[in-house]
């Protein structure tokens, strides 16, 4: 159908119009509250029905897989497997595919031959997209709307902000190149140019074009905190009061964004920072690495602090200054004179020269008071508390494993440790699933800290299931040979292996090794079963639950999940997968 420019409507056409775009608008505006509303239907009901059909003992050691079990778990593994990370997993883009166009039927709908209908249209619908917009931005979740509706943290949801603001981005720049060629085509541009109302559209739709140029990845993995972070911080403000003087039909929308906004700021800076002192910052020798440790008190947030979790740190003094986000590497009762009430936590983290890293680096000095003074700790956030503490409860016969690449052994290190304090604690319960980490490390130095932190535990009685891999070409193995240290043999007595291989170690067996390790009774000799009872276990096995664990570059994670979807797509395998990837608003 041809849209004409030159149509002319009588008044009350053009209200009937206006009333239409209003219908449109508002109707999607209420989109994303019913699809919260039937989310949140479906896990507060649906869920629950559907896992009270099964008894916990019998969920996961069934000896009877169906198809359609199999079929399931193959297309949620395919769904939630990320091909392009800067709009997360396939469900996501499929989600906004279908979003999408349901939002242009709602601006084609009843716009006839209408083209300033279409124009119109393409703006109201955009602008009613926007408190959900800035609402999925929102780093503080606890009371959020879109937390209680679908248990996703920030870290989850980050990836629908990001694919939401493109959708939003490309409705107001069609809204805008419409108007545009209206009124190039009817020689209105001059004139129409010096009207408020169309300066302050323009001016929005570069503010907004400035904020999706700044959004590429290759910006914000260049320069985060210089562009992106600050750009955001601004121009998310600045771009409220224009499109509120723009039009009038539109502020609806555009109030909710500007209370969403002030709300998001408050309850951030209320509830998160956390008051910690003695903040000390060491360089670690041979390294690029710093050691942070600071002291918080025992009711604090941080003191509370789940394995897996992060916080932000930043120094005090400017509106926008950066905020750099560090895994949490270990947290424990402070040993020191008078500090019996304090809880010490401490962060490892890898100086990439950036503004938040290089700033920690060079408080690596005997200035503890000022260090303290000048940094703040805001957190713990992460979506390690929604699924760790339903871990740590799960059927510890099933075993788990931990794959971590340089740094990121600062996310898996405290899961690790917490499984191996949880399965000690259950040993009554029957066999207990292998738990085995993999840490990749380019040399023995970097892997110092983790070590120590290991060997710590083994005083506590734990026994380790640990791979260390040095994947570069080092003659430096004795630095691991001190006085604070076992020897390399003592340490591969109690689990804990050291490989300097000079290269990255091949995966395939190990992950091979993992998935067959599906605990059995020792008293049965495999010699003497039946056949009957091989098929059973290999429903066993089968229906057993494997979960895996990986924090570590792109590439790192991608091989990893490659070689277990292997397992899932070609035997059905069921499998808990959880990620961490380097990157700064990675999926």
């Amino acid at each position: 159908m041809a849209y004409s420019m030159s149509l002319k409507l009588t008044p009350s056409e053009l209200e009937e119009r206006r009333h239409q775009l209003n219908r449109a608008g508002f109707h999607a505006w209420l989109s994303p509250i019913i699809l919260l509303v039937v989310a949140y239907l479906c896990r507060r009901y649906f869920h629950a029905v559907f896992l009270s059909s099964k008894s916990p003992a019998s969920a996961s050691r069934s000896p009877h897989v169906s198809q359609v079990q199999l079929f399931l778990r193959r297309a949620e593994w395919i769904l939630q497997t990320t091909y392009i990370p800067e709009f997360g997993p396939l469900s996501v883009q499929l989600l906004a595919l279908m979003y999408t166009a349901w939002l242009l039927y709602l601006t084609f709908h009843n716009t006839g031959e209408d083209y300033m209908h279409l124009t119109k249209a393409f703006g109201h619908v955009a602008i009613s997209q926007l408190p959900m917009h800035y609402l999925l931005s929102l780093k503080h979740t606890t009371y959020s709307p879109l937390r209680w509706a679908t248990g996703l943290t920030h870290e989850r949801l980050n990836a629908v902000h990001r694919i939401f603001g493109r959708i939003v981005h490309a409705f107001l720049a069609t809204h805008a190149v419409l108007y545009l060629r209206f009124f190039v085509k009817m020689g209105l541009l001059p004139k129409r140019i010096k009207d408020p109302d169309v300066r302050f559209g323009i001016l929005a739709f570069w503010m907004f074009n400035f904020l999706g140029v700044l959004s590429l990845p290759v910006v914000r993995r260049k320069m985060y905190h210089f562009l992106f972070y600050r750009s955001h911080v601004l121009l998310s403000a600045l771009v409220i009061p224009v499109l509120w003087a723009h039009v009038p039909y539109t502020r609806f929308y555009v109030a909710q964004v500007a209370v969403i906004w002030i709300l998001g700021g408050w309850s951030r800076s209320r509830s998160g920072v956390t008051s910690v002192q003695e903040l000390r910052c060491e360089n670690i020798p041979g390294t690029q690495l710093v050691r942070v440790s600071f002291l918080v008190d025992k009711t604090s947030a941080l003191a509370q602090a789940i394995p897996g979790q992060h916080v932000y740190v930043r120094r005090r003094g400017g509106l926008i200054g950066p905020k750099t986000p560090f895994s949490i590497a270990n947290v424990h009762l402070s040993a020191k004179d008078g500090k019996e009430q304090m809880v010490e936590v401490m962060l490892v983290l890898w100086n990439t020269g950036g503004p938040g890293t290089s700033s920690l680096a060079a408080l690596s000095k005997p200035k503890v008071d000022e260090a303290a003074d000048e940094m703040q700790i805001e957190g713990p956030y992460g979506e390690a508390s929604v699924y760790m503490p339903a871990i740590l409860r799960s059927d510890p016969g099933d075993p788990v494993l931990l794959v971590a690449g340089g740094i990121g052994a600062t996310y898996v290190l405290p899961i690790y440790i917490a499984l191996l304090n949880s399965r000690r604690r259950r040993r009554a319960e029957g066999a207990m699933g292998r738990i085995k980490m993999v840490w990749l490390i380019k040399t023995p130095a970097d892997a110092r800290w983790g070590i120590e932190l290991l060997v710590s535990r083994l005083r506590e009685g734990l026994v380790l299931d640990v791979d260390i891999y040095i994947t570069t070409v080092s003659s430096a193995m004795d630095e691991l040979d001190s006085s604070s240290l076992p020897s390399s043999l003592l340490l591969k007595k109690h689990g804990l292996h050291l490989h300097q291989l000079g290269h990255r170690p091949s995966l395939g067996p190990i992950i091979d090794e993992v998935f067959g390790s599906s605990p059995v009774s020792s008293s049965s000799s495999s010699a003497s079963l039946s056949p009957s009872f091989h098929d059973e276990r290999s429903s066993l096995e089968l229906d057993g639950q494997v979960t895996v664990f990986v924090c570590g570059p792109r590439g790192l994670s991608t091989d990893v999940r490659a070689l277990v979807g292997g397992r899932v797509i070609g035997e059905g395998r069921r499998v808990r997968w959880f990620e961490e990837v380097f990157g700064f608003g990675g999926s």
